[in-house]
């Protein structure tokens, strides 16, 4: 189940870019990295679905396997905050776009770092949380307040969803034996893609959506 929900978050992925890149044939520099943001993120789950859980009893002890997953994921949201720096920046020029641009890339340098030195996924889940709510999140009210309210709203619904994970993991929630925490946070960030797909629809508009 867990490879499954796995899968279904690169479907979701996949399809979001397809559908993207058809709707913007020249894509700007911050839609290439929108479009990124969602090919590297099925890219990287279908690592996720196949080395992480899948056939995971082929590999041996060390975690060698899990890293083209965790990696990838990594490289995935660090997509999101520069393309939503630039979208701002395109819609009203932002000031300290270079700052914030040059914040995340240094900050997802030193998470992949960590990840390859410690073999461990933590950092990972603190690259997610900082570039969601340190990263995007403000960026995101800038929108909201000059009138880009539908696609901001997608968003932070995104985002306040994806804020339910660690609780769900921390807790081991589960619907009995059949999704256990891993697959109902599967199910979870398939939405949140799902989300921010239907925000990017919204970017070549041509007007505020309200």
């Amino acid at each position: 189940m867990t490879a499954t929900t796995d899968l279904l978050i690169a479907a979701v992925s996949f399809y979001a870019w397809f559908r993207l890149r058809r709707k913007w044939p020249s894509p700007r520099s911050h839609e290439q990295l929108y479009l990124l943001f969602f090919l590297i993120m099925g890219i990287s789950t279908i690592f996720g679905a196949f080395l992480n859980h899948a056939f995971a009893y082929f590999f041996p002890p060390g975690n060698y396997n899990l890293l083209p997953n965790w990696l990838t994921n990594v490289l995935s949201v660090c997509c999101y905050p520069l393309a939503i720096a630039g979208r701002a920046d395109q819609l009203r020029p932002l000031p300290s776009r270079k700052i914030w641009v040059t914040a995340t890339l240094v900050e997802t340098i030193v998470v992949l770092a960590l990840t390859l030195w410690k073999r461990s996924y933590l950092f990972g889940e603190i690259h997610i949380a900082i570039c969601l709510y340190l990263f995007s999140l403000p960026l995101l009210i800038r929108l909201w307040k000059d009138g880009h309210r539908q696609e901001a709203r997608l968003a932070i619904i995104a985002i306040a969803l994806m804020s339910f994970i660690p609780v769900i993991l921390v807790t081991h929630f589960h619907i009995g034996s059949f999704m256990i925490d891993f697959d109902i946070s599967h199910v979870i960030i398939a939405v949140a893609m799902y989300l921010y797909y239907r925000g990017g629809l919204l970017w070549r508009s041509g007007s505020k959506n309200e």
